[in-house]
Order: C-alpha cells, then sequence, then structure tokens
C-alpha cells in the first residue's frame, strides 16, 4: 500500500510538473506543434507533387506554400473593399445604442435621466450614512487627495496592438519556416524514430503502426474541419445573401474561420451577426432571420456534425474531446482549441499500442466493433 501510495503520488506530481512546464514554454511549444501538424496535412500534396510532377521535396514544398500563402492572400485583397465597408459599422452602431439607451429625444425622462437620478440619490445617501463629526485644526484644512482623473488613452492601445501585429507576424514567420525544413525533411524524422526505437523487430513494427496511425487520425481530422469550415461558409453566404444582409461574403468568410474554433468561434460569430444585423436593419424580423438562420447552421455543423465525424475518425469519446478543449483552452488560449484535440488524438495513438498504457486508451476512446491490430502482424518497417 506504502509502495501504491508513493507510485501514485510521483505520477502527480509529474503531472503537475507536465502542465507547469507546458504553461510555461507555450511560446515555443505551439509553433512547433502547429508547425507539426500543418505538415501532416501538406505532406500528401508534396509526395504527389513529388510522384507526378516529378519535383524535387524542396521545390515541392516552396511550391505547395507558395500557392497556399498566394490564395490567402488573393482572398484577402479581394474582401479588402468589403472590410473597409464594415469600419462604417462602428460609429452607425454607436449612434443607434445611443438612442436605444436615451430613448425618445422628445421624453425628458428618459433612461438615460432616470439613471442619473438614482445615481445622484444613492451618493446622497451614501454622503450623508458616511458624514462625521467636523474636525477643526490642521486636520479640517489639510487638502483632500485630488480623484484619479485619468482619461482613456488611444495611442496605449494602438500601440499594444502594434506589439502584438508584429509579435504575430513574427510568429506566422516562424511557423511557415518550420513547416518548409518539415516537409523537406520527409521520412528522415520517421526513419530515425524508428531506428532508435529499440532493438528488436516488434518494437520497430509498433512504432510504425503509431506514426502511421497519428498520420491517418490527424489528415482526417484537418480534412473534417476544412470540409465543415467550406460548407459553413457556402451556405451562410447564400442565407445572408438571400436575407439582405451587407457584406456576405465577408461575414460567411469570417464565419468559416472562426468555425475552426470549437465552440468558441461559433458563439463569437452568432454574436457578431446580431450585432451586424441589429446595426442594418430597422425592424427586429430581419435581426431575428439572421440569428435564427446561424444558430441553425452552428448548430448543425458545428455542433452536430463535426463533433460526430470527429468521433469517428478519431475514434475519441465526445466527452473526452469537450474536457480536452476545456484544459487545452485553459493552457494554451485560443492556440489550445486549435491543438487539443489532435493532440489527444497523438496520445490516444500512442497508448494503444504500448501495453502498459492501454487503459488510458480505452479511457479515452469509445468501443467499437473494429479492434486494433496486435503489434504481431507484418508492418513494412522500411516504409
Amino acid at each position: 500500500m506504502r509502495v501504491m501510495v508513493r507510485s501514485n503520488s510521483t505520477v502527480v506530481l509529474a503531472f503537475i510538473a507536465l502542465v507547469v512546464f507546458l504553461q510555461w514554454a507555450q511560446a515555443v511549444l505551439i509553433p512547433i506543434t502547429l508547425s507539426v501538424f500543418l505538415s501532416y496535412a501538406l505532406t500528401p500534396i508534396v509526395n504527389w507533387l513529388k510522384r507526378h510532377a516529378k519535383l524535387p521535396k524542396a521545390v515541392g514544398a516552396a511550391a505547395t506554400l507558395a500557392i497556399i500563402l498566394g490564395t490567402v492572400g488573393w482572398g484577402l485583397n479581394s474582401l479588402q473593399p468589403e472590410a473597409l465597408d464594415v469600419l462604417d459599422i462602428v460609429p452607425r452602431a454607436t449612434q443607434k445604442f445611443s438612442l436605444a439607451i436615451r430613448g425618445n429625444p422628445s421624453d425628458p425622462a428618459g433612461a438615460v435621466e432616470k439613471m442619473k437620478k438614482a445615481a445622484s440619490e444613492i451618493e446622497k445617501a451614501a454622503n450623508n450614512a458616511g458624514t462625521t463629526t467636523p474636525t477643526t485644526g490642521a486636520a479640517a484644512q489639510q487638502p483632500r487627495p485630488a480623484p484619479d482623473t485619468s482619461n482613456f488613452k488611444v495611442r496605449d492601445y494602438v500601440l499594444m496592438g502594434t506589439a502584438s501585429f508584429i509579435a504575430g507576424m513574427g510568429q506566422l514567420v516562424v511557423v511557415i519556416a518550420l513547416v518548409y525544413f518539415l516537409l523537406v525533411a520527409g521520412d528522415s524524422f520517421r526513419r530515425t524514430l524508428i531506428r532508435i526505437s529499440g532493438d528488436s523487430l516488434t518494437k520497430k513494427k509498433i512504432t510504425v503502426q503509431i506514426l502511421d496511425q497519428i498520420d491517418r487520425q490527424i489528415q482526417r481530422y484537418l480534412l473534417v474541419q476544412i470540409v465543415s469550415s467550406a460548407l459553413l461558409a457556402l451556405v451562410t453566404w447564400v442565407a445572408f445573401a438571400w436575407i439582405g444582409l451587407h457584406n456576405a461574403l465577408l461575414w460567411a468568410c469570417v464565419g468559416g474561420v472562426l468555425h475552426l474554433i470549437p465552440y468558441v468561434g461559433p458563439t463569437a460569430l452568432v454574436v457578431i451577426t446580431a450585432l451586424v444585423s441589429y446595426v442594418q436593419f430597422d425592424t427586429l424580423r430581419p435581426v431575428a432571420m439572421v440569428v435564427g438562420v446561424t444558430l441553425t447552421l452552428v448548430g448543425a455543423i458545428g455542433l452536430l456534425l463535426v463533433p460526430w465525424l470527429t468521433q469517428r475518425v478519431g475514434r475519441i469519446n465526445a466527452v473526452i474531446v469537450f474536457v480536452s478543449l476545456l484544459f487545452w483552452g485553459w493552457l494554451w488560449g485560443v492556440w489550445g482549441l486549435l491543438l487539443g484535440v489532435p493532440i489527444v488524438m497523438a496520445i490516444k495513438a500512442v497508448c494503444e499500442r504500448v501495453e502498459d498504457l492501454r487503459p488510458f486508451s480505452e479511457f479515452l476512446g469509445y468501443e467499437e466493433k473494429k479492434s486494433v491490430r496486435p503489434p504481431s502482424e507484418d508492418v513494412d518497417v522500411a516504409a
């Protein structure tokens, strides 16, 4: 019993130390993890260019990244007029919200006036309750400290935003460079892991199976995310254009990007479209239509279809997916929400093939008829 207690305590302390390390080193670990997963997604394209177009991996990787970055840049440039038009929403929204709060201008007892009157009454009551016997002498003549009248400084927030933008661009350059090097390296890391995994053929086979399973599951998961985001953007664009929402294409693209962030992204999309439609339309009917369509599409695609496909692709319990998103979101923020599910898939793939970790694999997964191949099956180690 003492040995068991000591062993469990050691495991708990090691887990706490691991969590602290992941939090402390997130500035390094997040770009590396993101680059590894992106290289998994782009490897089939580079291999296809090598087989059919006879391009070396260095040229194929550069061409793939150039096409992707060029497509993203062209899309952003195409949406630039609509994005500039969105900036006009801010003053209109401020004016409309101000009128809504003040109520009827001809009514002197509007909402703002009532709030001011209530605040003055509360302040008067607090002053009367806190009145004490007046002091005499130097204490009575001592001036009171002036209240803090610091104003909102836009310049500070602009500088902070500029610094964050520069840091983000630096991280993006690091990720792109690391993805390129991983694509050029190809199977060299794979062969190295197989070579150092052990001397016996069984251990090498287990390593190959783990790498193959991680490769398949991550590629399928990324495919599910990309296809579902494109589907949501397309259907949202058609629905918003039919309702008459301005800049429907822009908001559809924003919805497709936000869809990549589980749970938080769809919620942000509902809030954004509700505010935009409220600013544009004068009646509540089109606003209710926009919100209803967004909720329907987000619920059908983001909360039903994608979790079901994720469970089928990764063979992970839906509850574990939700809990892992909570954990990685708390640990790494938005990047944790994006990378949490692939990380859990990789952990489950390792636990399935290691005998001592099989209970963790059963805890992460769900029952299915198809069983995992035993390590004794023939696997092409030289692959």
